[in-house]
């Protein structure tokens, strides 16, 4: 039986780097849940402060926000919730208004990013709510491709003949289709 409570449960899905429908782990897997799914991206000062107030990169990610929001009401009847603020601020405000399951988002590399996902992981599980993250971005994680000894290759061609072995194309250039997750 389910509850009125978990009736109103719902999964974040937060757009990062990744602003795009298709081919995105991330939004599968959270589209894949029992729980609805609230798409969000956050403008975080932490990266848009040190930039130059016209710069592109910043117009391309508005344009790109504007081009899903839309993607995302017409074929989909939905949106896209977009922030601006730290983001461990504004997932606790989201916790404060929603009851949230989990949130899900692809991974980013970078060494801020790192730590702010840490922080965020940690409030998350103090909410016990789970905090899921996917490759994406990449064919293979840095510690995926390695020598036999563990230690990472500094010439290319070993790197590439090992690289080109463990590539399983069923598995590592799977498309994940959104579209059979349509209501």
């Amino acid at each position: 039986m389910t509850t009125t409570f978990e009736k109103n449960r719902i999964a974040i899905f937060w757009f990062r780097r990744d602003l795009r429908l298709e081919d995105n782990v991330g939004l599968y897997q959270a589209l894949k849940g029992k729980f609805p799914v609230l798409p969000i991206f956050i403008f975080d000062p932490e990266i848009l402060d040190p930039l130059p107030r016209d710069d592109a990169r910043v117009t391309f990610i508005h344009t790109q926000l504007e081009k899903l929001r839309s993607e995302l009401q017409n074929q989909y009847h939905s949106s896209l919730a977009i922030y601006h603020g730290k983001p461990l601020e504004v997932l606790k405000e989201l916790t404060t208004t929603f009851a949230i399951d989990a949130v899900y988002t692809n991974r980013d590399y970078e060494p801020y990013a790192r730590q702010r996902d840490t922080q965020v992981k940690d409030f998350l599980k103090d909410k016990n709510i789970a905090f899921y993250t996917y490759k994406d971005q990449v064919v293979f994680e840095k510690d995926e491709v390695l020598k036999d000894d563990g230690s990472p290759y500094l010439v290319y061609t070993p790197y590439k003949k090992r690289w080109r072995a463990a590539l399983k194309p069923e598995i590592h250039l799977a498309n994940h289709d959104i579209t059979t997750h349509r209501d």
